[in-house]
């Protein structure tokens, strides 16, 4: 096909149509709404792991500054792992790194607050790392849905990735939630905290760590399928 892809028109029609039959797409998607669950999952319990497993609800702060510092810092670093190990190795490394540091995480109560931090910084390297590849992986999607359709879609395709990424940021509270009732756990603001049963303690814990660790690491079977390759521009119209 020559020539430059038509427009999107971004219309909801236009939308239904840029998911049916892309399973490149949908792959992704799914990759993507599978890792924001354990994303989600922690940011929403480290409020809770903070006052609870850690005993400081100052340390919230200290958390989310491990969990989220290294995107501008190692998005380097990530760049040239990208091509060095390509866009699948390197989402595997940072999809291990990310379940590796959570699932260390669940020894804090024996080792404490520091061996907490250092293992959540590591998460925050593989979340660096898993944003990054996420969008990268994206723009491939795009380029070749635009070469097989001679359609630009990518507003109506990144607005529908945006708009279900969001959705599921929002279900990884409801199910910490869930887990925090399993556990019997006393409604109270992590900021005023009141003695909790055991089994709450232990609740939050395991919403910190096991739950997202499953997550995270199931998503290494999505990853192992990625075989697209952005194509090549294509070539000006009369070329040969």
């Amino acid at each position: 096909m020559t020539g430059a892809p038509e427009p999107d028109r971004g219309g909801w029609r236009e939308q239904f149509a840029a998911i049916k039959g892309n399973p490149a797409f949908i792959w992704l998607t799914v990759l993507a709404c599978t890792q924001m669950l354990a994303v989600s999952m922690m940011l929403a319990a480290a409020p809770y792991f903070a006052t609870y497993t850690l005993g400081s609800a100052g340390a919230t702060q200290t958390l989310f500054a491990a969990l989220v510092g290294p995107i501008l810092l190692t998005m380097p670093l990530w760049v040239r792992l990208a091509r060095r190990l390509d866009k699948r190795g390197a989402m595997v490394l940072a999809t291990v790194m990310f379940g590796g540091g959570t699932t260390a995480a669940i020894a804090t109560p024996l080792f404490g607050s520091v061996w907490a931090h250092l293992w959540i910084l590591l998460v925050g390297v593989g979340y660096a790392g898993v944003q990054l590849l996420q969008f990268s992986m994206l723009a491939d999607v795009i380029a070749a849905d635009a070469a097989e359709t001679g359609k630009r879609r990518a507003g109506v395709l990144t607005g529908l990735w945006t708009a279900i990424e969001s959705g599921v940021s929002a279900f990884g509270a409801l199910i910490f939630g869930v887990v925090l009732s399993i556990g019997g756990f006393i409604e109270s603001e992590p900021s005023r905290p009141v003695e909790q049963p055991e089994s709450a303690v232990t609740a939050v814990l395991i919403g910190q760590t096991v739950i997202p660790a499953l997550i995270i690491f199931s998503s290494v079977l999505m990853v192992m399928k990625y075989r697209l390759k952005a194509p090549a521009a294509p070539a000006p119209a009369g070329a040969e």
